[in-house]
């Protein structure tokens, strides 16, 4: 083994934006993950100072004084804009950037896309996993179309989880709870991918393979799904397909990510049927990718997370444009009038 072996080990943060990605990056710190370093980013000390994270950033602290966006994403822009020397700082080094942030708020919604274009500039494969607002919150769901639209153009993917589908597939869940779960969701997924890459596995999942899905896939969709007993293959797979969280259809996809995990009975023949069915329906000549991890906690479990991108949402509005979340957000961002109204 050369004494420089770790020159040629992936480095992975992952960078929770703002209160919604910063929650998530305390989520995966508490995990004990050991394949990525967790960054917590955002404009709020009071929360900053409550999250688990193995990097804080407090972004904008001449802006907010350390008190929040309150809701606007021209602030948090402006805040990631003030600070993008500590937030380069933070993020240089890594081959693979995570960036988390619930669109529809202040500092996740306009830093998330200024944290992307650092980390591109950086050298980093790009990867953002946000939330879309729920659908009575209307002027939220205007910024999150504009924030997406724009993050789309920095990040290599944008996953993005639409929080009406929770209620629709657990409608009885508590509020608290179905934050839990929107949290848990992306936590495995971004778990997954990161120690699938770094840790030895069933099917190995390399750097290069999730480049060749993600370097280029623009919006994509993920997909969960499990099983047990006897027909578990077959009940992950309806499962994962039964259960997409963004309202699109995949006819035609042309790049997928699929990650299984199980107990130890898992075989190679059981994970490749998976991945077989959670895609019926690409392309024929789709760049299909898939890893699995044996997890003997999981006994005969059997959990499935499927990331298809290069496809278009119903829900977003791709060509709003910036003026028009102004009805949401103050005309101007002018320091003295914005942020005196924010901190009186």
């Amino acid at each position: 083994m050369p004494e420089n072996w770790d020159e040629f080990v992936p480095k992975i943060a992952i960078v929770g934006a703002g209160g919604a990605g910063s929650n998530l990056v305390s989520r995966i710190y508490s995990t004990g993950i050991k394949s990525a370093t967790t960054i917590a980013v955002n404009t709020d000390v009071n929360h900053l100072s409550i999250v688990k994270a193995h990097k804080k950033l407090l972004i904008g602290r001449s802006i907010t004084k350390g008190m929040g966006a309150g809701g606007y994403p021209e602030i948090g822009a402006k805040a990631a804009d003030a600070s993008k020397d500590d937030i380069r700082a933070a993020i240089s080094g890594y081959n693979m950037v995570f960036i988390s942030a619930g669109m529809g708020g202040g500092t996740g919604g306009g830093s998330a896309k200024i944290i992307a274009d650092i980390a591109k500039e950086e050298g980093a494969l790009t990867v953002a996993f946000v939330t879309y607002p729920f659908s009575l919150e209307r002027s939220r769901k205007n910024k999150a179309d504009w924030g997406i639209a724009e993050l789309t153009k920095s990040a290599d993917t944008t996953i993005v989880i639409e929080n009406d589908k929770i209620l629709k597939y657990a409608p009885n869940l508590p509020m608290d709870k179905a934050f839990e779960l929107i949290d848990s969701i992306a936590c495995n997924a971004v778990k997954g991918i990161s120690d699938t890459i770094m840790m030895p596995s069933l099917i190995n999942l390399d750097f290069a393979d999730v480049r060749a899905v993600l370097g280029n896939g623009g919006t994509a969709v993920i997909n969960v799904g499990n099983g047990s007993g006897p027909d578990k293959v077959e009940k992950a797979i309806k499962s994962t397909i039964a259960h997409p969280l963004l309202d699109v259809n995949i006819e035609g996809a042309r790049h997928a990510l699929v990650h299984v995990s199980g107990g130890g009975g898992l075989t190679i023949e059981e994970a490749t049927r998976i991945g077989k069915g959670v895609t019926e329906g690409m392309a024929d000549d789709a760049n299909v990718i898939f890893g699995s991890r044996l997890d003997d906690n999981m006994r005969d479990q059997i959990q499935v997370m499927s990331i298809i991108a290069g496809v278009k949402p119903k829900i977003m509005n791709a060509s709003l444009r910036k003026e028009e979340i102004q009805i949401a957000a103050p005309s101007s961002i002018a320091d003295s009038d914005i942020i005196s109204d924010l901190l009186s």
